[in-house]
């Protein structure tokens, strides 16, 4: 055991072979969502401090040691999902040549990476994706859940986007607001237009990067959309701000499907919910 707690011995699951566990683990943290498809309000959420690291083999270890310390999360669970953050990735068409093809293309816009490279094919938003993990971190991953799909956080956000645009005419630019990042994603007539992650420090990052990528595409501010979802107080405080230019700011809904594991549902992560679903 590491000199970290256990901060999950207060849940107790009978039957975890009912249960579905949603994992998301960025650079300080891993994200857990449990629930039971069988049982209403079942939903359970908690976040636990990986510690402290200063470089890949550091962090490597936290993460390790995280989940060794709460054994809850090495139950045999019915479905696990896996996400992960990265700020080292690129979208790619689907079908894009061979994963040696794919790690040229990321190698011209990562020429200095290193570690696990990953590439996630037959996604929901209609690209594939090329990214990189810390050394070790993959195969961790993947041999501790179960063989889960590990998959690239904004690539799950994308695919959920892209799915509530798919019919619209309407382009839109969506932003998940979280932990000092925000990931935006642009959509014009469901088509993904582009992705990414930004370091997003103050309320004014936010806004910055909203409107650049708005911009950028030439969309119509009296028609198409932003929309909001992550971080609620960010999310009160920019919105009038982001209506001086652009009509249609507006809320991301929570997906229905999550109202069943819990009639509180909305206040559980937006990323979990809908890797989960």
């Amino acid at each position: 055991m590491s000199s970290l707690s256990d901060t999950t011995n207060d849940i107790k699951i009978e039957n975890p072979h009912l249960w579905t566990l949603t994992l998301f683990v960025d650079d300080r943290h891993i994200h857990f969502m449990l629930h039971n498809d069988k049982e209403h309000d079942s939903l359970i959420c908690r976040d636990i401090e990986i510690g402290k690291w200063s470089d890949d083999d550091e962090r490597l270890r936290a993460v390790e040691n995280t989940v060794y310390d709460n054994p809850l999360l090495l139950n045999e669970f019915k479905r696990i999902n896996v996400s992960v953050d990265s700020m080292q990735f690129i979208f790619l068409p689907p079908g894009y040549g061979t994963d040696e093809d794919a790690r040229r293309a990321f190698d011209v816009a990562f020429p200095d990476a290193s570690g696990d490279f990953v590439v996630s094919r037959g996604n929901n938003c209609r690209a594939d994706v090329a990214f990189m993990l810390p050394q070790g971190l993959h195969q961790f991953l993947r041999r501790t859940f179960s063989n889960a799909t590990v998959r690239l956080h904004i690539e799950t956000m994308c695919s959920y986007f892209r799915g509530k645009t798919n019919t619209s005419n309407i382009s839109k630019v969506a932003a998940y607001i979280r932990n000092g990042r925000i990931d935006v994603c642009a959509y014009r007539r469901g088509q993904l237009q582009m992705a990414n992650t930004y370091v997003c420090r103050t309320n004014d990052d936010a806004i910055f990067y909203i409107l650049a990528v708005w911009n950028m595409l030439g969309l119509d501010v009296r028609s198409d959309e932003i929309q909001l979802a992550g971080d609620k107080a960010v999310r009160n405080a920019i919105t009038p701000r982001l209506r001086e230019y652009v009509t249609y700011v507006v809320p991301v809904m929570v997906p229905p499907a999550a109202m069943r594991m819990a009639s509180d549902a909305a206040k559980a992560p937006l990323n979990l919910l809908i890797l989960a679903i």
